[in-house]
């Protein structure tokens, strides 16, 4: 099944003219609407849409104050060291959950790698956290402690729990848990929050917040080393570091192959099982090694968006 185009691009006007349409080649396939089936097999579809170095850097980094405390704070530190390299230790350690990360003030892009050693197990405290607790609810003249009255690795527990503070702000955010673990005995001692203390009510950023116990379990404690590669100093730069790592490049492309290409960009192409020849071979090519598919394809000199179904 291929699909017409309804209008001929400016992009593809300018192209040169004259490649064989995938529909002759294709014999028994007929165009139709994309919204139409395939009866009895099944439809691939190929999308092809703009990709703007801005685009590019949304999808693929983010920028480093967007990320949660317990990455953002040994990535930051890592950048500002010589080697590029940091190592915090605790139960909530960094987990960028992204390959890149953008800090100013370039922009410049960097790599990440993160590689985790020397675990212990030791006791963890989990609690339950409630956000903006009715005043009712609160104990009259009974302890409500400001934030910043606890020992400082309570709060990176909390920090390091809530990922970003913004959020007890948020009016969908009701509830957290968060788990207070050390390994060294004297920071456990410390702790306002063994079961046991009376420190259950705290105020946070102007937020009154409820701590309940929850249970007491076996946690992991362990370092983690960050370390950081600057690859690209502009968006640009950085679409193309991200092209040439995991995306494909579309030249020399027979003409029958380029009308695919064409109708991609134009608005989506789609077929029915079993594909033509142009439309199998340009599958095989945009999937990568597990069968993956390149998620940016680079075609007359400029950046796609790839959607391969």
């Amino acid at each position: 099944m291929n699909r017409p185009p309804t209008e001929i691009s400016r992009r593809r006007a300018l192209r040169a003219i004259g490649g064989v349409g995938v529909a002759a080649l294709s014999g028994c396939l007929s165009p139709v609407s994309r919204s139409d089936r395939c009866p009895g097999s099944a439809e691939g579809t190929l999308d092809l849409n703009d990709a703007t170095a801005t685009g590019v850097s949304n999808e693929f980094s983010r920028p480093l104050d967007m990320l949660p405390h317990a990455t953002r704070v040994p990535v930051a530190n890592a950048l500002e060291t010589e080697t590029g390299e940091a190592t915090a230790r605790g139960y909530y350690r960094p987990d960028p959950r992204t390959e890149f990360v953008v800090a100013g003030p370039g922009p410049d892009y960097y790599r990440l790698r993160v590689t985790e050693h020397d675990r212990i197990q030791t006791t963890g405290y989990e609690y339950a956290v409630e956000i903006d607790v009715d005043d009712s609810a609160l104990p009259e003249g009974g302890p409500v402690r400001s934030v910043a009255e606890v020992p400082a690795h309570d709060r990176e527990s909390l920090r390091g729990a809530i990922g970003n503070p913004g959020l007890l702000h948020a009016p969908h955010y009701t509830s957290f848990s968060v788990v207070f673990a050390y390994e060294d005995a004297d920071a456990r001692d410390r702790s306002a929050f063994i079961p046991g203390r009376d420190t259950r009510y705290l105020e946070w950023d102007g937020v009154p917040i409820r701590l309940t116990f929850a249970e007491r379990r076996p946690v992991e404690i362990a370092s983690a080393t960050v370390r950081t590669e600057r690859v690209a100093t502009s968006p640009n730069e950085f679409r193309d570091h991200v092209g040439e790592r995991r995306g494909v490049v579309l030249d020399s492309l027979p003409a029958d192959q380029r009308d695919v290409v064409d109708r991609a960009i134009d608005g989506g192409y789609a077929e029915c099982e079993p594909y033509s020849e142009p439309f199998g071979a340009l599958r095989e090519r945009l999937s990568t090694d597990g069968d993956e598919v390149a998620p940016l394809v680079r075609y007359d000199g400029d950046w796609y968006f790839c959607r391969l179904t």
